[in-house]
């Protein structure tokens, strides 16, 4: 009998689930190595296009064998650019700095004119690997550390310089600190290799922080990552919380000389615990396989909330976190904010019954009508044009703007009767529940111990640890692990 198109489209929904799992299991930490000849179009017009080619082809034919003698592997040529990736950090420190010697050498023979520069970047994170090519956010933020990078310049990122900086004969100096990448949210601290002896002497960095590290990596599942020991240091031991799929367990960072307790992360298994308003608990829902489905009609039944889709959101478990999905609903799955938490363009987040969006700082905004008595937001005429600071919108259940609160000052603070802005008529509220601080020309969103939380909107999807709360439509589900 054939199946039912129903049960054909949860099959696939399940079959996608189980390919996202084996697809992050099947990620590896690898080096990327970008190398990109300087002033290659500049050639190209005073010498013309046959000189340009022939120009680029030299380069290449120099430059590929010094990686493929360090055991590193090239991945593509792109123009005048070679991608290649690494095994092992070191070797693709030591091509590149290979490279930038034996062409400084050649250089000296050439008039200026005629003289081959390189740029090369080098980082360390997930990647995926599929066959000869690479993919993942490694590459995306080498790519951009080289267009930060200068003619006859090293650049590294804080993974590269935590896995060199004990064991590499040469110099680090820090290139520059809190860098902006196009396209990358956050700043990224950036490193440079002293190749060349009559380059300066400098003490060496301090290690990079665990944040940069994250950044640079893409192992955002780690609170703090593992470091590896100086040589002669005793071994380190880090109290990480979980393993990263696909890892094992002296993987990270290539941490030969890490000592690690094993984490039972094979015996936890979580379920999602339905809390009410009074906080008390309801049904507990097991989550027995890959992509269960919570909605009107999904194997987590919510059938009691009308704003709830039929098929509204997916959870996952992803090693010792769980994996949470957004599945196109018109309401939206929101997380609980447990630390503080940067807003970005058009971000919804919710305190007690009020919605509200996040509108980017110096935008020309349509101001939206004037507040209701019960609230103190400060507020101006309806559809004037105003370049204003940041602002947030409140939200009505059919996502119209309503009222506007301007965020003016490095702290604005919400709560039922005490606050910047105040919603009296909210029962859910806490006193003063939640406030946004603005840091580094950064807003972020913190929760002030309210009674009952604040939530933001996932974009698409967002991994969640153990205790941590998700609320879809007005029914909150706990997330427990299960060690029993």
């Amino acid at each position: 009998m054939e199946q039912a198109p129903s049960n054909r489209i949860e099959d696939l929904i399940r079959e996608r689930a189980r390919l996202d799992v084996e697809l992050e299991r099947c990620k590896e930490l690898v080096t990327i190595l970008l190398v990109d000849i300087v002033g290659s179009t500049r050639f190209y017009d005073e010498h013309g296009d046959v000189a340009g080619l022939v120009m680029v082809q030299k380069c290449l034919d120099l430059l590929i064998p010094l990686i493929e003698q360090r055991n590193g592997i090239v991945i593509k040529t792109i123009g005048d650019a070679i991608l290649a990736r690494f095994c092992d950090v070191e070797e693709a420190v030591q091509s590149a700095v290979q490279m930038q010697s034996e062409l400084s050498e050649g250089n000296r023979h050439h008039a200026p004119v005629d003289q081959i520069h390189v740029r090369v970047a080098i980082n360390v994170g997930l990647a995926l690997l599929k066959g000869n090519d690479v993919f993942g956010d490694v590459v995306n933020v080498t790519a951009r550390i080289e267009g930060a990078t200068e003619a006859d310049e090293i650049a590294i990122s804080p993974s590269v310089y935590e896995k060199i900086q004990h064991r590499w004969g040469n110099r680090v100096r820090r290139k520059a600190s809190g860098v902006e990448l196009k396209g990358k949210l956050g700043k990224l601290d950036l490193y440079a290799v002293e190749w060349r002896e009559e380059m300066s002497a400098e003490p060496s960095p301090p290690r990079p922080s665990s944040d940069q590290l994250i950044k640079a990596t893409g192992l955002h599942d780690f609170a703090n990552l593992l470091r590896p020991s100086a040589p002669g240091s005793p071994v380190g031991r880090s109290a990480t919380p979980a393993r990263q799929p696909g890892l094992d367990r002296t993987a990270v960072l290539g941490a030969k000389d890490i000592e690690v307790e094993e984490t039972p992360a094979a015996s936890i298994r979580f379920v999602l615990q339905q809390v009410f308003s009074d906080g008390s608990f309801g049904q507990r829902h097991k989550l027995d396989h890959p992509g269960m489905i919570a909605g009107q009609k999904g194997e987590i039944a919510l059938a009691e909330d009308p704003q709830i889709a039929a098929q509204h959101a997916r959870f996952t478990q992803l090693g010792a976190e769980v994996y949470v999905e957004d599945m196109g609903s018109s309401c939206g799955v929101y997380l609980q904010v447990r630390e503080p938490q940067r807003l970005k363009d058009g971000d919804i987040f919710q305190i007690g019954r009020q919605r509200l969006r996040f509108v980017a700082q110096a935008q020309s905004i349509r101001t939206a009508p004037t507040a209701a008595p019960a609230r103190t937001a400060a507020l101006t005429r309806p559809f004037a044009k105003a370049t204003a600071a940041a602002s947030l919108f409140l939200l009505d259940p059919n996502d119209r703007e309503t009222d506007r609160y301007e965020l003016r000052g490095i702290e604005t603070s919400f709560g039922r009767s005490k606050g910047t802005y105040t919603f009296r008529d909210d029962p859910y509220l806490s006193t003063v529940h939640a406030r946004i601080k603005l840091q580094d020309n950064q807003y972020f969103l913190e929760d002030l111990g309210s009674m009952n939380g604040t939530f933001a909107r996932i974009r698409k999807r967002a991994l969640a640890h153990d205790g941590d709360t998700v609320m879809i439509g007005n029914e909150m589900l706990r997330i427990v692990a299960d060690r029993s």
